[in-house]
């Protein structure tokens, strides 16, 4: 089947051919790229698609988030995402939640997206505020950061955990004056204590979320989303999803090495694993350190305002504190291929990452093009950004913190000198460094001209500039949604630009992103998106459009 899109504003990413008019597709690849008379004289047997001068790119890629699990728990998100902006609308919102969604017997209520760097005091929320919203229900609220979680008694009392019971490492447990529970969790805590024992939301729920999930992606023209920290259990249901024809995206798994679940790995993670019905594991994950929104992330020089149950001179706080323990993991990466990411936040993780990951390479004697990614690099230094050169390894920035958390990061957490560098885009590509941005879904909605908007003006939730000489421009951003994150993920062969033999994924805009003001990139709209010659996505459908308002989900349009 053949489809011509003609009479437009193609923007290729294509080096060697910039710039078209239109785009010949067949059986879901692209065969020629040219003027629109070029391309009339193929047009027989095609169907004919005129843009009207609406701008065409090649369909984002997503370079880490956590797609299947972005929309199975109810978001109570602040302003201007969503209208949790106090403890108190927390409660009332919950409430009001719960008696619309009554939890089914056996279950517990999970909500996602609070921001206590929004609240009054800056405070998390405790038990007690939860105990408002039931005693009769296990609750747990998951921070914004994803690294810290509150629970309510019902919780506690349940799992049977008291002020003495033993903290795993890289964990946090926040106790009282009277060195009672607070119902506070935080980095690996929150997950092996708590996360570790809740139920599992049933089948029919997570294709539900999915399904969901890809509704919200499509709408931001996203081709191809990514599964940044995968569990194996999961395996099967996203592959039911994709082969069944319910979701249409490409899906590229991660799976935590340092679990049982990288089983899944062997012999098929490698560089030329190939998608199969739209789903493709592609390596591994290795998390080092915590959250710069909580004040865990590892860093060389202490927080600007030491949270009140730290020590002076506190500087957060590592995953591992054995680094033989790391670098098993890396050399087992490189010795069975498997593409790695490693998640580092604070610098001094970023340290001890690089040590070991060079130590790796040198007992190893690995000289193969893994593509090793840097996950997040928040306060990555300019030293570091050499060293990465040097190493091969590719940053991938969660650029969006400048944003959300720019201004709790210039007041609270770092500090205006060391908040106005983080996440120094200008200087990997003063480097000529491919590197790619990312919003890491759930913590970040999906929307990619925010992510945009960020990256060339780099001003903060208030509107503050922030290190705008770390900013770049539109052409580089886009880059780094498109080419560079598909070669991130072993892809540039069939994604990533449009260009004959590549898979024709696309994204038609409202409003070209080159020549619109930086100041309203934020403002353009999708107009459709397309995956391997189909409409998946078109901003007329009435399931797809932003219209998401209430607590409980993502309204999408900032």
């Amino acid at each position: 089947m053949k489809q011509l899109y003609y009479n437009g504003n193609i923007i290729t990413m294509n080096d060697a051919q910039p710039k078209a008019e239109a785009v010949l597709l067949e059986d879901g690849r692209i065969v020629a790229v040219g003027s629109t008379a070029e391309l009339m004289e193929q047009k027989e047997n095609a169907s004919l698609m005129d843009l009207d001068g609406a701008t065409v790119l090649p369909g984002f890629i997503d370079s880490h988030s956590h797609f299947s699990s972005s929309y199975i728990f109810p978001r109570f998100d602040p302003s201007p995402v969503g209208k949790t902006d106090s403890v108190k609308d927390l409660v009332e919102q919950a409430r009001v939640y719960l008696a619309e969604h009554p939890v089914k017997e056996g279950e517990w209520f999970i909500g996602m997206g609070y921001d206590h760097a929004l609240f009054e005091g800056k405070l998390h929320p405790t038990k007690e505020d939860l105990d408002q919203i039931s005693t009769e229900i296990p609750i747990v609220m998951i921070n914004t950061s994803g690294w810290m979680g509150v629970v309510n008694s019902k919780v506690i009392e349940d799992l049977g955990l008291t002020k003495d019971t033993p903290c795993p490492e890289g964990g946090i447990v926040y106790h009282n004056a009277d060195g009672e529970l607070t119902g506070q969790f935080g980095d690996i805590a929150i997950r092996d204590m708590i996360l570790n024992h809740m139920p599992m939301p049933s089948a029919e729920t997570m294709i539900e979320a999915i399904c969901r999930a890809e509704q919200m992606y499509i709408s931001k023209g996203y081709t191809t989303v990514m599964e940044g920290s995968f569990e194996a259990d999961m395996r099967p249901l996203v592959q039911l999803c994709t082969g069944a024809g319910l979701i249409s995206v490409d899906v590229i798994t991660y799976v935590r090495v340092a679990s049982e679940n990288k089983q899944v790995l062997q012999g098929i993670a490698t560089p030329e694993a190939q998608y199969r019905t739209h789903y493709k594991v592609a390596g591994a994950k290795v998390i080092l350190d915590g959250s710069p929104q909580i004040r865990t992330a590892w860093m060389t020089e202490p927080y600007y305002k030491v949270p009140p149950e730290e020590k002076p001179g506190y500087c957060g706080h590592h995953n591992f504190s054995d680094n033989n323990d790391i670098l098993k993991l890396f050399k087992e990466c490189m010795l069975n291929r498997w593409q790695l990411q490693m998640q580092c936040n604070g610098d001094a993780a970023i340290d001890q990452c690089l040590d070991v990951y060079e130590q790796a390479l040198k007992e190893t004697g690995i000289t193969e093009d893994l593509r090793p990614v840097l996950i997040h690099c928040q306060t990555i230094r300019e030293d570091q950004l050499d060293r990465m050169q040097k190493l091969g390894i590719m940053p991938s920035f969660f650029h969006d913190h400048v944003y959300y958390w720019g201004d709790w990061y210039r007041d609270v957490v770092f500090g205006p000198d060391r908040a106005s560098r983080i996440s120094p885009l200008a200087s990997a590509l003063k480097r000529g460094m491919c590197f790619t941005i990312h919003q890491d879904c759930p913590i970040g909605p999906p929307n990619v001209m925010l992510m945009l908007d960020t990256a060339v003006n780099r001003r903060t939730r208030s509107g503050k500039p922030l290190g705008q000489e770390y900013a770049i421009d539109i052409m580089d951003a886009l880059k780094a949604v498109t080419i560079h994150a598909a070669y991130q993920c072993f892809d540039e062969d069939v994604k990533g630009s449009l260009e004959p033999g590549k898979y024709g994924d696309m994204v038609i805009l409202s409003r070209n992103p080159l020549t619109t003001p930086k100041e309203e990139i934020r403002d353009i709209q999708v107009l459709a998106t397309i995956k391997e010659g189909k409409i998946i996505y078109q901003a007329d459908d009435v399931e797809c459009v932003d219209c998401i308002t209430e607590p409980g989900e993502f309204e999408t349009t900032l």
